[in-house]
């Protein structure tokens, strides 16, 4: 899984200069420029909204629970990490982060990360039915039962 991160974080400027270029060819370079310059001005418009106040909540959930509940706290974190990524030059980055200004896909994607990020709680009793016939098995008498040492 890291390695697909990393190469996805290798492959994004290229990705994102493709993305450019197709823009550009499309609505043209100058419109195109003014469009990503616009896109970061709006990301620093949404990151001052978040506050900083949102990013020591981040901060001190991160110590005290892990990611998870950074994670599956749709409402600020996911909106702080749009306005990061639409502050970002490049329109890829521009549509993830103006995703994740869109309530349900914040929670959503918050709700995905959580479920990732969560250990599964182990289930109670036996997990698997194992069928016996009667002659596969014998009754134990209560003294041949291993007791539990302690004091």
């Amino acid at each position: 899984m890291g390695k697909r991160i990393a190469i996805a974080l290798l492959l994004l400027p290229a990705a994102e200069v493709v993305a450019f270029l197709l823009v550009a060819w499309v609505i043209g370079f100058l419109p195109a420029l003014s469009l990503m310059i616009l896109t970061s001005f709006a990301g620093g418009v949404v990151l001052r909204r978040a506050g900083r106040g949102k990013f020591a909540d981040i901060r001190i959930a991160m110590r005290q629970s892990g990611g998870a509940r950074v994670a599956t706290d749709a409402g600020g974190v996911m909106f702080a990490v749009g306005g990061i990524l639409l502050l970002l030059p490049g329109f890829i980055t521009d549509l993830v982060g103006t995703g994740l200004l869109i309530r349900p896909i914040r929670r959503w994607l918050g709700a995905a990360i959580g479920h990732a990020l969560l250990v599964p709680r182990a289930a109670s009793g036996p997990t698997t039915v194992v069928d016996l016939s009667p002659d596969e098995w014998r009754a134990v008498p209560d003294k041949e039962l291993p007791r539990p040492e302690g004091p």
